[in-house]
């Protein structure tokens, strides 16, 4: 028999116990999981580019992605083909492409079977996944050889040196620094760079461009003075590093023309590590132009290599590629999978299929999503959708153990009674 004060402790525990079960159950279940990995670094394919919105009025696209390795290695082939319009004027005609200065693709453009040549005009660099297409933010590779500037050689004599530069009206320069080097400037137009570990370099290299007279440079050590066009100025330091720009893909000198003419256009600076190193490295949204004028309804073709994106969250692996409308014709798509990777398993658009052939039609943005199955597994489950199933589980174990601790301790206040 049980006497009072037992009693009394068993009920404290039973109900600290349901608590403590409760907050258990509640928490238990409701952590938070890593979030599942998304897409590669998204590079969408463009549409086919003219600067009169009349000329082109239809599209047909075809991914070719039965090569299994080369989409192992997340690259695809498509191959276009453009309905353009007579237009007896001269139309330009551009091929928007995501690529680095060295990793060029071969571009061929026929018109009517004709071959007809064309210029890469080098774009912006790209961030974040969402890039729309404005021919305005490509650069002619044509240098304008009568620029002109001024070419100060700067030679350190001491381990730490200060280097100046001020100006009246805004103007663009490159300049280079040291390893340790540090710069501040004003509104005004006054620069200051504080060059630390200076001896490690033999010279460095401040390009200003135009008129001299309207700067001001001053060095703590000595410098040479040189009026020099920019376009030698480039030529220089490309012949300089020739052997190291063929070794990383054969970056071609209207590359830095480009950049230089960005700078020039936009009133810029920019270091001369940015501009002869670094800038090759960048993913860009470039065009490959052409003019001419269409005496009569014709027909443009070409293919490109494009970049297909893996998703290594699922099992197996999806694949994702897609293309950005540039215009207001309508394109119509063909898809070609293999027997490897056969599943279509999302799309923007409603896909036919016969076969391993898709097809869709869309005047807008179009992506699809392939895969090896028809229902892969996510592996890594999104944190939302975790921790909302933890908690509605985590509540009705709760309420559960909260209900049992509640029926025991009436029952033991029965049985006291009783």
């Amino acid at each position: 028999m049980l006497t009072k004060i037992q009693k009394k402790t068993i009920m404290c525990m039973v109900m600290l116990l349901s608590l403590l079960m409760t907050f258990g159950a509640l928490s238990a279940n409701t952590y938070l999981n890593a979030q599942a990995e998304t897409f590669e670094q998204r590079i969408p394919n463009y549409g086919f580019y003219c600067n009169d919105s009349e000329t082109i009025t239809s599209g047909k696209v075809k991914f070719d992605l039965t090569d299994t390795e080369l989409l192992s290695q997340g690259k695809g082939i498509v191959q276009y083909e453009y309905q353009v319009a007579a237009n007896d004027s001269e139309v330009e005609f551009a091929i928007p492409f995501f690529a680095k200065a060295r990793e060029l693709p071969q571009i061929s453009v026929t018109v009517n079977g004709q071959t007809v040549e064309g210029s890469v005009w080098f774009g912006d660099e790209a961030f974040g996944t969402d890039n729309e297409f404005n021919i305005e933010n490509t650069y002619s590779p044509v240098l304008d050889e009568s620029i002109t500037g001024t070419l100060y050689t700067v030679i350190p004599d001491n381990d730490t040196i200060t280097i100046s530069l001020s100006y009246t009206e805004s103007k663009s320069f490159i300049y280079e620094t040291s390893n340790h080097g540090s710069s501040t400037h004003s509104a005004s137009g006054s620069h200051t760079w504080t060059l630390r570990n200076a001896l490690s370099k033999p010279s460095y290299c401040f390009f200003v461009f135009d008129d001299p007279t309207a700067n001001t440079f001053d060095s703590s050590c000595e410098y040479k003075t040189e009026t020099i066009t920019c376009k030698e100025f480039i030529e220089r330091q490309y012949n300089l590093f020739e052997e190291y720009y063929d070794y990383n893909g054969g970056v071609p000198i209207k590359f830095f023309y480009a950049v230089v003419n960005k700078v020039l256009q936009n009133k810029l600076y920019i270091s001369f590590d940015n501009l002869f190193f670094n800038s090759i490295d960048s993913m860009r949204l470039n065009t490959y132009k052409f003019s001419m004028p269409i005496e009569a309804n014709s027909v443009i073709r070409y293919e490109l290599p494009v970049s297909i994106q893996r998703n290594y969250a699922f099992k197996p692996l999806i694949y994702m590629a897609e293309q950005k409308q540039v215009g207001n014709y309508a394109t119509s798509y063909t898809i070609e999978l293999s027997n490897d990777i056969p599943y279509i398993i999302e799309s923007s658009n409603k896909t036919e299929n016969k076969g391993l052939i898709f097809t869709a039609e869309t005047a807008e943005d179009f992506y699809f999503v392939f895969s090896s199955s028809e229902k892969p597994t996510n592996t890594v489950p999104n944190n939302n959708d975790k921790y909302s199933t933890g908690l509605i589980v985590g509540i009705v174990v709760g309420c559960v153990v909260f209900i049992v601790g509640v029926a025991l301790t009436i029952f033991l206040i029965y049985c006291h009674r009783a």
